[in-house]
Formats: C-alpha cells, sequence, structure tokens
C-alpha cells in the first residue's frame, strides 16, 4: 500500500511540474502599437547646466583621485 502511495505522489508531483513548466502563449495584439514619440531636443539652456555637471564631476573625480 506504501509503494502504491508514493507512486501517486510522484505522479501528481510531475504533473504539476509539467504543468507549471509548460511555456505560456500570449495573444498577438489586434493592432499595431504605434512608436514611442522621438524626445524632444534639449533647451537652449541646456548647454550651461551640462557645462556645470561635468565640471562638478571632474572635480569631484579629482578629489576622489587624491583621496585614494
Amino acid at each position: 500500500m506504501i509503494p502504491l502511495a508514493y507512486l501517486a505522489t510522484v505522479a501528481v508531483s510531475v504533473v504539476v511540474l509539467a504543468v507549471a513548466l509548460r511555456p505560456r502563449r500570449t495573444p498577438a495584439p489586434s493592432t499595431p502599437v504605434p512608436p514611442a514619440p522621438a524626445p524632444a531636443g534639449l533647451p537652449a539652456t541646456a548647454a550651461h547646466e551640462i557645462r556645470v555637471i561635468l565640471a562638478a564631476a571632474a572635480q569631484l573625480a579629482a578629489r576622489l583621485d587624491t583621496a585614494a
């Protein structure tokens, strides 16, 4: 009786594992997805802000280089 219960448990486990590992099928979208809009250009004042950020990053890198 015990071997039969063991075999039944193994069989149920194999079925559960097979169901869990089967590939999922996702339905194809009925309408094509539109492309994402192009990013807007940088504003005219961004060049100055970018230079300030790069200068701060260079100063931080110099400080960290001397500290190491």
